[in-house]
């Protein structure tokens, strides 16, 4: 599937995109509200000032958290409004984050991992903590290493 596709389906009244891959698309400042898209693949996916309200972004498998978890490779999530989400198991590597909003996310299991978090607005929430490695924090100071904090 690409973005265009993405989008004439999401206009269209679909809501699960679960297991897509996508690549080399730009879906800046689109609004993509209530979707899911659980077991999810982003690559190079420019997601810049995105509205990902109340989206799906967990694992397909409810019982193993390293299952099909949502991986964002080398994305743009910069201004990214991700407020009520499902993250549990998603992963980010080498993406942009800066100024990100989770507000109210269930962030089980979630890991960073060289990550740039300037600016964020991270409240998320989860039974098992985030993972962070080689990240910036959000307020700019560079984290070397692993980590469960990154306050």
């Amino acid at each position: 599937m690409d973005g265009e596709e993405l989008l004439r389906c999401y206009d269209a009244g679909e809501r699960d995109f679960r297991a897509i891959i996508l690549q080399h698309t730009d879906l800046s400042n689109v609004k993509l509200d209530s979707v899911n898209l659980s077991g999810a693949c982003f690559y190079n996916v420019n997601l810049h000032g995105a509205n990902l309200k109340n989206v799906n972004l967990s694992s397909t498998e409810w019982w193993d958290c390293n299952l099909l978890a949502v991986q964002f490779w080398l994305c743009n999530l910069k201004d990214a409004i991700m407020e009520h989400c499902v993250l549990e198991s998603a992963r980010f590597f080498d993406s942009d984050l800066r100024r990100v909003y989770t507000r109210f996310c269930n962030a089980t299991c979630t890991n960073f991992i060289r990550v740039n978090l300037q600016g964020a607005d991270l409240g998320g929430y989860g039974e098992e903590p985030c993972e962070f490695w080689d990240v910036i924090r959000p307020d700019g100071v560079f984290i070397s290493g692993f980590t469960y904090h990154i306050t």
